[in-house]
């Protein structure tokens, strides 16, 4: 069964609604990069951040500019619910995705073999991406980038690191050259308002190497490492399921690929606003087979 068209729910809101004016936003901006940009036809997987284009477009487009040799059919994007609460990842019965600048067929042959595996942390569950902007919010900048490709929309809900694991055997079959794979993912959120201040002085450079100290143990593919890490500091990584899934899928394919990562750019909301009293974090990461690059 198909429910049809995912109309956009955030255009407006974490981007501009009107098409003509969303396109010329993102060209302007990827123009702004391009110069200082490192372009690869190997990069397998980004982790790329989902707040509203003012604050972390300049991250995500500096990110994927890493990818634009690539020659990607599907992309699967996972991305954290914010709002319905579950376990393991839901997968869509929508069968295309709309934003202002088009729309973006779902790969439901894809879709259909991953919810057919019988694997218990696998469901559909189409509510959780009817209004979830971490998945809606990188659609037209891959539209942008990539003009057709299928889509393979998953939201996470609350994952582990066994529950990851668990989830990885299905999702392996889908680590091909053609699929890029997205991870959705903003980094620290903080504040009162996120109801996390483990420090008072010198929030920005501790803010920045909490990120970063994630950031290293991402890079490093040490899955147990990031856990612990989480645990520790309580970071607010919203992101941190989707990454835990992504970091379990190269645990199994380690003996077989040799994939190396970068942080390809790191920035805060804190930036721009000069407010680091409220503040949010944007790393952008690239995986790339290692033997190729």
């Amino acid at each position: 069964m198909s429910l049809g068209i995912r109309k956009p729910y955030f255009d407006g809101k974490f981007y501009n609604h009107d098409k003509d004016e969303l396109h010329t936003y993102l060209t302007t901006a990827v123009e702004k990069e391009l110069s200082t940009a490192r372009t690869s036809n190997h990069v397998r997987a980004v982790i790329l951040p989902h707040a509203g284009y003012c604050f972390s477009a300049q991250t995500a487009i500096k990110t994927l500019l890493r990818t634009v040799e690539g020659n990607y059919s599907k992309i699967l994007i996972i991305a954290p619910s914010h709002s319905v609460p579950f376990r393991g990842i839901a997968l869509s019965e929508y069968d295309t995705y709309r934003t202002p600048l088009g729309d973006i067929p779902v790969d439901m042959a894809s879709v259909a073999n991953i919810a057919g595996t019988g694997n218990d942390y696998i469901e559909y569950m189409s509510n959780a991406h009817k209004k979830e902007h971490s998945l809606e919010v990188q659609l037209p900048l891959l539209q942008h980038f990539f003009e057709d490709f299928e889509l393979i929309p998953i939201i996470n809900g609350f994952i582990d690191k066994d529950s990851a694991r668990h989830i990885a055997i299905t999702l392996k079959d889908w680590w091909r050259e053609d699929i890029l794979w997205v991870i959705s993912s903003d980094f620290t959120h903080y504040g009162r308002a996120f109801n996390y201040l483990p420090f008072h002085k010198n929030i920005k450079e501790n803010l920045r190497k909490l990120d970063l100290d994630a950031v290293q143990l991402i890079i490093d593919g040490d899955l147990n490492a990031f856990c612990k890490y989480l645990d520790k500091t309580g970071a607010t990584i919203c992101g941190c399921g989707a990454i835990q899934i992504l970091m379990a899928v190269l645990e199994l394919l380690k003996q077989d690929n040799k994939i190396g990562a970068e942080l390809v750019h790191y920035s805060t909301s804190g930036d721009l606003t000069l407010d680091y009293s409220q503040c949010v974090s944007y790393a952008g990461i690239a995986f790339f087979d290692q033997e190729k690059e």
